[in-house]
Formats: C-alpha cells, sequence, structure tokens
C-alpha cells in the first residue's frame, strides 16, 4: 500500500493574523456573537464559547492598553493552546459555515448575473433598430448566456447561413430537427448565437456543453404594433435546445 504523505493541519498559530490582530478580534467576536446569543445553557459549547468570547475582549483591550500587537497576539495564541475548553474549535467551525454560506451567496448573484445579461444583450442589440428588421437585422434577435465562462453572445435570425464558419457541433444540433415552423431550422437567432459560443470556447462534441448552463433571451419585431417584444423559442429551437438542457428567459 502507498504510504500517504502527512498533511499537517493549521495550528492556532497559522490561523490568527500577524498584522490587523485587533481587528481580527473583534471580527472573531462579533461572529461567535451572533452565535452565542441563540445558546441556552443546554448547549455543551456555550462555557467554551464564554471563554473564548472573553479572551477576545481581552486581547482586543490589551492592544488599546498599549501592549505591543505581537505580545498580545503570542498571550492569545498560548491561552488557546492551554486553556480552551471547546470554543476555539467551534469559532473554526462557524467560521468555515459563514463563509461558505457568503460564498455560495456570491455565487448565486453572479449566476442571477450572468442570466439577466441574456436579456440585457437582446435588449441593447434590438435599440440599434428601433425602426425593426431590415437588411442588418432580421425578425428575431437573441442573447445568450453563459453561466461557464459568465460571456455573452448575440444572434439574429437569417444570419447564421451567411456565417464565416458553421461549427460542426451546430450542425450536428440541428440534423434532424423536423421543419415545425415555416422557415428553415437553422435560420432562428439562437442558431447564429450559438454557433458563436461553440466556436468562441473550442467546443468539439455535444457532451462538453453541460445542461442547465447556456440562457437564451429573444425579442421579436412585431410588425403589427410597430414594435420589439419577447417571444420563447420557436417549435424548431425547441427541439435542439432540449438537446443540450438549454434554458429560455
Amino acid at each position: 500500500m502507498t504510504e500517504q504523505p502527512h498533511i499537517a493541519l493549521p495550528t492556532v498559530n497559522d490561523q490568527v493574523p500577524a498584522t490587523g490582530v485587533k481587528e481580527w478580534a473583534f471580527g472573531a467576536r462579533t461572529l461567535l456573537d451572533g452565535f452565542h446569543r441563540k445558546m441556552t445553557i443546554l448547549d455543551r459549547e456555550k462555557e467554551g464559547v464564554d471563554l473564548l468570547m472573553k479572551r477576545l475582549s481581552r486581547l482586543e483591550f490589551s492592544i488599546v492598553s498599549g501592549t505591543s500587537e505581537g505580545s498580545a497576539r503570542g498571550a492569545f495564541v498560548e491561552w488557546v493552546e492551554e486553556n480552551d475548553a471547546g470554543g476555539w474549535a467551534y469559532y473554526l467551525a462557524k467560521k468555515a459555515e459563514v463563509e461558505r454560506e457568503q460564498a455560495e451567496e456570491q455565487a448565486k448573484r453572479r449566476h442571477e448575473m450572468i442570466i439577466a445579461s441574456a436579456r440585457e444583450e437582446a435588449v441593447n442589440l434590438r435599440r440599434k433598430y428601433p425602426g425593426g428588421k431590415g437588411t442588418a437585422v432580421g425578425t428575431v434577435i437573441v442573447g445568450l448566456a453563459d453561466t461557464v465562462t459568465g460571456k455573452t453572445y448575440t444572434g439574429t435570425s437569417g444570419a447564421y447561413a451567411y456565417a464565416d464558419k458553421q461549427h460542426a457541433v451546430m450542425e450536428e444540433l440541428l440534423a434532424g430537427v423536423p421543419e415545425v415552423e415555416s422557415w428553415p431550422v437553422n435560420a432562428c437567432a439562437e442558431v447564429e448565437a450559438m454557433n458563436k459560443l461553440l466556436i468562441a470556447r473550442k467546443i468539439t462534441k455535444k457532451s462538453e456543453i453541460q445542461a442547465g448552463t447556456l440562457y437564451f433571451h429573444a425579442e421579436t419585431w412585431n410588425s403589427r404594433d410597430g414594435k420589439w417584444q419577447a417571444r420563447s423559442a420557436c417549435k424548431n429551437c425547441d427541439v435542439w435546445l432540449k438537446k443540450i438542457g438549454a434554458c429560455r428567459i
């Protein structure tokens, strides 16, 4: 059996910053206070948390009173190593919990912002053509957001047929798609936007496209009312969008 390399766990000294100790102590005490307020005498960690919070407060006071940051820090580290009653492990666990929740919330906000950018891209493009479709733009405009890379792409109906490169994976996605609507399956704005993404990401096969990571928003020209308006995918596009698990917004 191959011997696994020994990985040393972080010590207390590793986890207390060398500078900004007073600010760190205040932050650690504030974090603990949020959980401490909800504790009762039945919580077995309460005594240890009480002691640690008092020691953190003493650490702050010591520095404010003129003790050098290094000396105050050293005394605190020594106290935790010799006298801690479980409060330090509780602090580390709650700190990790809070940081994980913050990271998840940041990731969620980033994801939502990327998704919203699909709509923004489509709206920004159609604003350039307030008079509707013409030689420069087709009946439909699409914004595509890629949550893997954070990048966005646009497409307009009819443009794919004249693209400099028609990606092989795009052709594969369109193969066998029934022409349910009264226009060719490769005529949609979604096709041009997707083709741009495939080229940009150098995709070589369909399996490289992760389901639930691509978001399309389409705007179509309403000739009767003389304005652009949001619309869902046509029945042609519905078929190949489902193949890759793409979403509509």
